[in-house]
């Protein structure tokens, strides 16, 4: 038998590309998106949210998620949850230097007329 005659061993099969796993990628890719800016808060959680979204939708008629669909939920969960906390502390740390948002609002107000040179709300009473 000569092998190096077959074509059929030259040539590669690729299995056609079904939409659920471009939607698997595309949720880990967000994943791992929402989880790189999640010092961007907003950005991370809507990042995250289509994540979910997608690996959600990647399941189509199946019960379970595929392990790729787990791993961009599992992902996404984590970066929207550091977010939130993240918010949350920087409201916390916020009201307790400062007493209040209001409190917090006029110094930055000040800092920004010490460095403008004007007034920033005129007439506001502020």
């Amino acid at each position: 038998m000569d092998f190096q005659s077959d074509n059929h061993f030259n040539e590669q099969y690729r299995p056609p590309v079904r939409p659920q796993d471009v939607m698997q990628s595309a949720a880990i890719v967000l994943g791992v998106v929402a989880i790189v800016t999640t010092c961007c808060i907003y950005s991370s959680i809507i990042f995250g949210s289509l994540s979910i979204v997608l690996a959600l939708l990647s399941r189509g008629d199946q019960k379970n998620l595929t392990p790729q669909g787990k791993v961009a939920v599992i992902l996404s969960s984590i970066a929207i949850g550091l977010s939130v906390v993240a918010t949350v502390c920087m409201f916390v740390i916020t009201i307790h230097q400062y007493g209040s948002i209001e409190n917090f609002i006029n110094a930055y107000m000040q800092i920004m007329e010490s460095l403008t040179g004007m007034p920033l709300m005129e007439g506001t009473g502020i």
